[in-house]
């Protein structure tokens, strides 16, 4: 009777040995953390080459010409400054994807510069479907604003 009460015990232990190691090695690959900009701004050296999903207000988007190449901020609120992350993408980006737009982008922070996986950008969309006053012209490194009636669609 002892030996069986023992193979139960090792043959439960052993299974649920596999279970945590199977939990944990799944865990490493997939794990992501979502945060606001005002988080990683808080602490940027900290989230220096993790894969992160940060939510905020894109401001100052730019696409270059006849590229799908796209440098803008990630802000903690419309017209706000205050924390502010560079983020570049380059890929198609959501139709209500512009400046002022709920995002939530996926990627990793490399220095002071959010790398945006492709497919990695959500917006939201707006609720009221107002035109918001644009930035016009070129802007540096060949850049022109998203909203500038001359550089086509998204």
């Amino acid at each position: 009777m002892p030996s069986k009460a023992v193979k139960i015990v090792l043959t439960t232990v052993a299974l649920f040995g596999a279970f945590l190691f199977l939990m944990w090695t799944t865990m490493q690959e997939g794990t992501q953390y979502f945060l606001e900009v005002e988080e990683v701004t808080a602490d940027a050296e900290a989230w220096d080459g993790e894969e992160l999903k940060v939510h905020g207000y894109a401001a100052n988007v730019l696409r270059r010409p006849k590229s799908l190449d796209y440098r803008f901020e990630i802000t903690d609120g419309v017209g706000s400054s205050l924390h502010v992350v560079n983020a570049v993408y380059t890929g198609i980006v959501p139709d209500t994807f512009d400046n002022h737009a709920e995002v939530v982008a996926t990627g990793r922070l490399v220095g002071d510069t959010f790398h945006i996986i492709p497919d990695g950008i959500m917006a939201k969309c707006p609720s009221k479907y107002e035109e918001q006053p644009s930035v016009g012209g070129e802007v540096a490194g060949g850049y022109v604003s998203v909203t500038q009636p001359d550089g086509a669609s998204n």
